[in-house]
Formats: structure tokens, sequence, C-alpha cells
């Protein structure tokens, strides 16, 4: 089976338990709503970021590393993300259309999002992932280092640090100076989310990216973008999208 069959397997089974979200997300699929915002905040022609989507899909070695993640995932018996999701195929778009030096991450988990992170980092042929995560057995499957899923061909531009992101991200983003994109996907509490968005803001260069995943979960990007006035800002698929003024 191959990957773009059960990405459209998997979206046809979240839309028929999902109805109302899913008439709201054909919406904009048929609008390109998602892509037309991304074109805004990057400054790349709408067409180019759509392209920017089917990429991992054409991407044979990407592909063969998800189906091996995929496998391992079933063998556990443990429950995984939507490793084909389009909120994660977004994130990697923006970072494709965006070209950055320097993206920041909290929560690495089995990796699924740093990989495809890393992927856009390849096909510009620029740019260094630092990832923030723990690496507690209780968040991993069994056997499963932090990040197991990224493919050893992606690795070259990924610093992986281990730790708590309220003890690592201070200092991370102190020893670094700037960042072009920060991306929180660790801890997803009110407090925790404003903590990191708080942190990390400052710390971006004028027109960069903050994206936040499950920004639904509660009101604190909403809130963010209010406090910094931010004139960007959208939650599209769950994941907040903010770009920092003065680009």
């Amino acid at each position: 089976m191959n990957w773009l069959l059960r990405n459209f397997q998997h979206r046809v089974l979240f839309a028929l338990q999902n109805p109302r979200y899913s008439i709201h997300s054909l919406y904009r699929e048929l609008t390109f709503a998602d892509e037309r915002f991304l074109a805004s905040i990057t400054g790349v022609p709408l067409r180019r970021v759509r392209s920017f989507l089917d990429e991992p899909s054409r991407s044979e070695f990407f592909a063969d590393c998800l189906r091996q993640a995929e496998a391992s995932f079933r063998a556990l018996e443990i429950q995984s993300a939507d490793l084909y999701a389009k909120k994660v195929l977004l994130q990697y778009a923006a970072v494709r259309a965006f070209q950055p030096e320097v993206v920041v991450e909290t929560g690495v988990a089995n990796g699924v999002s740093s990989a495809y992170l890393l992927l856009a980092l390849l096909k510009n042929n620029r740019g260094t992932l630092f990832s923030i995560g723990l690496d507690d057995p209780q968040f991993l499957p069994f056997g499963k280092s932090l990040g197991w899923a990224v493919p050893e061909r992606l690795r070259y531009r990924w610093k992986l640090i281990f730790g708590d992101a309220r003890e690592v991200l201070p200092k991370l983003l102190v020893d670094i100076g700037s960042i072009d994109v920060f991306i929180h996907d660790s801890l997803h509490t009110y407090e925790h989310m404003l903590w990191e968005y708080r942190a990390a803001y400052p710390h971006l260069h004028p027109g960069g990216l903050l994206l936040s995943d499950d920004a639904t979960w509660n009101s604190a990007f909403p809130e963010f973008a209010r406090e910094v006035g931010a004139e960007h800002s959208q939650i599209i698929r769950g994941v907040g999208f903010l770009q920092k003024d003065g680009r």
C-alpha cells in the first residue's frame, strides 16, 4: 500500500468521525486558504507553497522511513500520531518556504515532526534544527530512544538536546542569540505554552515565525498573539502560526 493511499484512508476515517471539522477543512482545501496564509507570511507564491506539500511523498527514502516507523508502531501496539497529517505537511511547507538558518523546537518524542523539519532543511540545503526533548521511557515505545524515527541521512543538520524545556530552553536561546523559527510541541498546558512563547519570542528575528502544535487545546496561543500585537496569526489544522512583525 503506497503513501498516498494510506494518507487518503487516514483522512477519510477522520472525516467520518469529525464531520463539522471536516466540512470546515474541505472549504479551506477548496479555497487553498491554508496555503494562501503560508504564502502571505513567507513571501513565496501560492503555487510554490502548494508544491512543497507533495515533496515528502515524492522522496523515496523519506517515504520508506515513515513506512518503517508505522510498522514499528503497529508491532509495538501503541497509538501513534498521524504520520501523514496535513498539519505536519503545513509545518514542512512553512520551513521550506521560509528558508530558515536556525529552527528551535521543543518536544521530540518519536521524532516524526523532527524528521519532516529536517527533510525541509535538506531540501533547502541550509539550516540547523535544535530540538529539546525528554528521554523518558514513559513517553517512548519500549526499547526506543528519543527521536528514533529520524533517519540517519537527516541527522547531520540536527542538534538534539536532552532535558526539560524549562531548564534547557533559556540557555539555548541565549547561546544561539537569534532564531528564525520556533516550534512549540512539548507540554500543552496553558501556563507552559505561554511561558515558551514568551521565552522564545524576543529571540526571533523580525519577521520570524512562531509555531505551536495543539494550539486549540487552550487559549494560550490567541492570547499571546494579542499580547504581542501580531498582525499575522492563524490556527490552521490545530497548529498556531504567528509572524513577528518587522520583516
